[in-house]
């Protein structure tokens, strides 16, 4: 009993020798009755198991109630301000900042029950566990909130019509986000390792043999480095944004998500590739709305040689204005005449739209309503024509 006793325990562990009873006495609350002075279980005695569950529930009272006033305290702060980074700041608090303030309160109400240094240290170990992970998970959800905050920011001001900007914005903070989330997980992961004796030693020697460790795990490592750094090149130089509508691998379809190692496209029928995102750095693809979502389209048919080509321009032309549904945007349009055949006339409609789904949907209506047009012309569809003529039999 000796090693359990706070400063006497120490005293007696320094000296060698056992504390008179009086000193364990008076370490001791003397109101307590003689059988909590037993050790049921580990190096606590019952009065000291006793007294860290008050303890843990109190500390978990106390986390609450703090929580609840820093919360009302800082929510009248922020509403004196304009800014709202204060908001965000305390909306990432609730729920992690209990956890810290009961666990610093339990930590430090854990010295009044006189602990033996085992049991002192495994109170202050998990304290210092529940501490790095509540502050890991503020940090993920104050950079996931603030990164919302600052596309819906941008969407709201004047330049929130550049729809370039804002999709770059998007694909920027998306990747930056992600990098700080593995860099948040790794550090706490670290620290909450580096609590142990076992690791930190292992530690140390992959320090005293970094130069062949390094070069190893450097060589194991190098596919996902240059991936993770591919990822990171994207997102300053920009070749694609979340929003782009490419063409890659022969697939049509919108950039919908970003990492730093892939990136997912959407493809017109809902299903969705997956591609390295080292692809777009290493080989060609097609990017429709790099500079601008704006797009012209075309609709091409095929016609008889007698069909009247001002009739068609200004059927498109009324098609445009009356039936486009809101789809033609006003820029472009035009009929053409394109290509001859021995039998048939190509026209090639053109119109524009505001981003390729719609000039999709638009291509599609006016190739609709002219071929209902020329049906209703005498000679508008391809007709075969055949000469017939009576020659003489031979004599036979």
């Amino acid at each position: 009993m000796c090693l359990l006793l706070g400063p006497v325990g120490a005293f007696a562990l320094d000296a060698g020798v056992t504390p008179p009873p009086a000193e364990v006495a008076r370490s001791a609350p003397e109101w307590l009755p003689p059988g909590l002075f037993t050790r049921p279980l580990w190096v606590l005695e019952t009065w000291q198991w006793l007294g860290l569950a008050v303890l843990l529930a109190g500390a978990w009272v106390l986390g609450q109630l703090g929580e609840a006033l820093v919360l009302r305290l800082g929510s009248r702060a922020a509403g004196l301000t304009k800014s709202g980074w204060d908001d965000e700041l305390l909306a990432a608090g609730r729920g992690t900042m209990r956890h810290v303030l009961g666990a610093t309160v339990a930590a430090a109400g854990a010295r009044f029950l006189m602990l033996p240094p085992a049991g002192q240290g495994a109170v202050d170990l998990g304290a210092r566990s529940i501490i790095i992970v509540a502050a890991a998970l503020f940090l993920l959800r104050f950079f996931t909130r603030a990164a919302r905050f600052l596309e819906q920011k941008v969407a709201r001001s004047p330049e929130g019509t550049d729809v370039a900007r804002v999709r770059g914005l998007r694909t920027q903070l998306s990747i930056l986000r992600r990098v700080v989330e593995v860099a948040v997980v790794l550090v706490a992961a670290s620290l909450l390792l580096l609590q142990f004796e076992a690791v930190r030693n292992v530690g140390v020697s992959l320090l005293a043999s970094a130069g062949i460790a390094g070069l190893v795990i450097g060589l194991a490592a190098q596919k996902s480095i240059s991936t993770l750094l591919a990822g990171i090149q994207l997102s300053i130089t920009q070749p694609i944004r979340i929003g782009d509508t490419v063409i890659v691998e022969n697939e049509w379809g919108w950039v919908e998500e970003i990492t730093l190692t892939y990136v997912v496209v959407k493809v017109w029928d809902l299903r969705r590739l997956v591609i390295p995102i080292t692809h777009f750095l290493e080989k060609p693809f097609q990017n429709w709305s790099k500079v601008s979502p704006d797009i012209l389209g075309t609709a091409e048919l095929f016609v008889d040689f007698r069909t009247h080509v001002p009739s068609m321009r200004a059927e498109l032309q009324r098609i445009l204005a009356e039936e486009s549904q809101g789809l033609w945007d006003g820029r472009a349009q035009g009929l053409q005449v394109t290509e001859l055949s021995e039998r048939t006339m190509k026209l090639r409609a053109l119109v524009s739209a505001s981003d390729a789904g719609k000039a999709f949907e638009l291509r599609c209506l006016v190739r609709e309503k002219l071929v209902a047009y020329l049906q209703a012309q005498p000679h508008g569809l391809p007709l075969l024509r055949a000469e017939a003529s009576h020659l003489p039999l031979p004599d036979t």
